[in-house]
């Protein structure tokens, strides 16, 4: 990733963190156990294939208030990085909304969820005691 992307993130993820409807969303115990379980490249290769289905849908299928929100941590990342719905995917990302998603776009909203992901905090009471004492270790 180059210099100019990282500042672009950075600039979506502060957009992001202004709506109160996208920061709302966070990862629920059985969604951060589901992704340990399956692990991060598991998960953004089930996105792939639950974007490509979502978006292949007419619109009305896809507006943010009739799309599911839990139960799998790629639904709660789409929800809250705006990459939920046309509307939204033009409103926080420029991409339009009138044109058939394109592999860069299906990408670009990858690499979005996966840096969702990276900046989520898993709560404490979710960690084993393993992670508790390797955190200790780094932040005593």
């Amino acid at each position: 990733m180059q210099n100019h992307e990282l500042i672009y993130f950075t600039d979506v993820f502060k957009r992001l963190k202004k709506s109160s409807i996208c920061n709302k969303f966070t990862l629920k115990e059985h969604e951060w156990n589901y992704l340990a379980n399956r692990g991060l490249d598991s998960i953004l290769l089930e996105g792939r294939t639950l974007i490509i289905q979502r978006y292949k849908e007419s619109d009305e299928n896809h507006c943010c208030r009739k799309s599911p929100l839990r139960h799998h941590p790629i639904l709660v990342a789409l929800h809250a990085t705006g990459t939920c719905c046309r509307e939204s995917l033009f409103k926080w990302h420029g991409i339009d909304k009138d044109n058939e998603l394109r592999e860069k776009d299906i990408f670009y909203i990858l690499l979005i969820l996966k840096e969702w992901f990276v900046r989520q905090v898993r709560p404490a009471y979710l960690l084993s005691d393993l992670e508790t004492e390797q955190l200790n270790l780094f932040c005593s």
